[in-house]
């Protein structure tokens, strides 16, 4: 028998290898800007990973200055991430005349408008306006939710292609979903592709609502990106709907001329 010298080596690293750097990010994402020091313990609850990976890869990481350790024996981001932090707000931050539209839709309309994005196999929210009310929706610029659920999610399924409602439940282990979650997810998106805009009513967590359009559709080099309003289910009536999705098209029409981030050129 013929053995080709590293083939099965070769391989076997990659996959170790990729296996790692996914784990290394997963660490890295348990810091948030609220949270920016964390113990070992922290960690290993934030990411699910077991403690013994968590202290081979914090060590990795330190070494790498991406963290350091703080003067308590926690851990903490390193200097090396300022550069990183520096180069990713540059590039999603969204135009001037762009974050001044959505400040005014969210005055107009006194909900939270965000903006967001298919990544992958989740929505990614790239800017937001915040409610003028004390009692509104708190999404954080970064926050990356699943594309099951919430009128945002629906829409950027349907905006993304005929197959990307397939790819969404491949990717969800089959145990999370009951059969009636599964039709009600396709559902949602069918109607969303229809409609081209998109309403739920406590699907993501109770008591709050969403409203989305679509500002722009999905291909193979480009992600698809949608406008959102959220807040709560009291204050998202069938008439504050209506008036909602006017104000949404308007302003998705505006931020197709003022631009998005220069990410997503």
């Amino acid at each position: 028998m013929t053995t080709t010298i590293g083939s099965r080596d070769d391989s076997t690293a990659e996959s170790s290898g990729v296996r790692a750097v996914s784990r290394a990010f997963e660490v890295l994402q348990s810091f948030t800007a609220d949270r920016p020091v964390l113990s070992v313990a922290e960690i290993v609850r934030e990411s699910g990973l077991p403690r013994t990976t968590v202290l081979r890869l914090v060590d990795t990481l330190v070494g790498e200055r991406m963290l350091r350790h703080a003067a308590d024996g926690r851990i903490t981001v390193g200097a090396r991430l300022i550069r990183l932090a520096a180069f990713a707000e540059a590039a999603w931050a969204v135009p001037e005349e762009t974050a001044d539209r959505m400040t005014r839709l969210a005055q107009e309309t006194g909900e939270t408008a965000s903006l967001y994005v298919r990544s992958g196999m989740r929505r990614v929210a790239v800017a937001q306006s915040p409610s003028p009310y004390s009692l509104r929706h708190v999404v954080q610029v970064g926050d990356e939710m699943p594309l099951l659920a919430g009128a945002s999610s629906a829409l950027l399924v349907a905006a993304s292609g005929p197959d990307a409602v397939e790819q969404v439940l491949a990717s969800t282990p089959i145990d999370h979903l009951s059969d009636v979650e599964v039709a009600a997810f396709r559902q949602a998106v069918a109607a969303a592709a229809r409609d081209r805009h998109a309403v739920s009513h406590g699907a993501r967590e109770p008591g709050n609502s969403g409203v989305a359009v679509i500002v722009r559709d999905g291909d193979d080099r480009r992600p698809a990106v949608v406008l959102g309003l959220g807040g709560p289910t009291a204050r998202f009536t069938e008439e504050r709907v209506d008036v909602f999705l006017a104000a949404l098209e308007a302003a998705a029409s505006d931020l197709r001329h003022t631009g998005l981030p220069p990410a997503l050129d």
